[in-house]
């Protein structure tokens, strides 16, 4: 099978996954990064990237080694240019439960002894989720699964990477499912000081339900995002996940179709994260004169799918 790259945010039942991909694979097939300190982390890792940091060699020595799947709490980054973001996904899961599941689990096995406000003030907790996938186009990952629909997760992965992982329980029936009760004044603090992670779960989770709706009605989903708006220009990226077709993508201003583009327009960044079609998939669009106010949103023209990052001119 092609390598797998999962990027384990902590506290997304991510646990209960790897151990269902080592039931699978079998542990010997499965790489793990889990830092410098961690007893779990191969020595393969500890050889090629925490000392010697030839990410080159790493990828020789993998393939050499009939590993198949990569895991642990890194930044995705990390292994996007050895493998390519498409063969990278992860599990989220609501901002505000899984930074108090991560407290509970710091006092359960680090005997940590400030409260949950000390917790979550601390610059390592704030957007954790989101940090992890700094200086890559989270839209582009092969794969976002969410903890809240688990079970459904699990069977976009075997669809989407022929990988059929046992629905275990590990740790979801203590508390990565759990719904914890916080106080009101700690509830709005968690929400203000995450924002950036809320709008990028809400975000992706839009998207997880569009990849729903379409595996429903038999359609294809398409990655993408809205990029900017600068100069009178919209600028974006679009790729189905089959087929060699640029995505036809419709711009609406106010709910009104403005104009029609392919996304078929070289962009090296993304053509070095490794997304499809080499990438040639970013798209431009002239904007008309808008007024404050005014909503932009790109649809998929095929699918009516809606891209992330809508832009709302204030």
């Amino acid at each position: 099978m092609n390598p797998l790259v999962f990027i384990h945010v902590p506290k997304t039942a991510g646990t209960s996954f790897r151990f269902g991909v080592d039931q699978l694979l079998g542990a010997d097939r499965v790489v793990r990064d889990y830092g410098p300190q961690s007893p779990e982390t191969s020595s393969i890792v500890r050889d090629w990237v925490l000392n010697q940091r030839d990410l080159w060699q790493f990828r020789r020595e993998f393939d050499n080694g009939g590993y198949h799947f990569i895991t642990g709490h890194f930044n995705a980054q990390r292994y996007v240019p050895a493998f390519g973001v498409q063969r990278c996904f992860t599990f989220l899961r609501d901002p505000v439960q899984r930074v108090y599941s991560e407290y509970q689990h710091f006092v359960r096995n680090y005997e940590y002894k400030q409260d949950f406000p000390t917790f979550y003030r601390s610059a390592p907790f704030i957007n954790r989720q989101l940090r992890m996938f700094d200086n890559v186009s989270w839209p582009a990952l092969g794969m976002i699964g969410f903890t809240e629909y688990y079970r459904e997760s699990l069977e976009f992965v075997e669809a989407k990477f022929g990988l059929s992982v046992p629905l275990l329980e590990e740790n979801r029936g203590r508390d990565n499912v759990r719904e914890y009760e916080i106080p009101a004044d700690q509830l709005e603090e968690v929400k203000k000081i995450n924002q950036r992670d809320i709008r990028f779960y809400d975000a992706a989770l839009e998207q997880f339900q569009w990849r729903c709706q379409l595996k429903n009605a038999g359609k294809t989903f398409t990655a993408g995002e809205v990029r900017e708006v600068r100069d009178g220009k919209l600028y974006g990226w679009a790729a189905p996940e089959t087929g060699d077709a640029p995505a036809k993508i419709e711009i609406l201003v106010n709910g009104t179709v403005h104009a029609q583009v392919f996304a078929r327009l070289d962009r090296p960044g993304l053509r070095a994260q490794g997304v499809m079609r080499n990438g040639q998939v970013g798209f431009v669009a002239d904007l008309p004169r808008v007024e404050t106010g005014q909503e932009i949103v790109c649809r998929v023209a095929d699918t009516g799918q809606i891209l992330p990052n809508t832009y709302q001119l204030v």
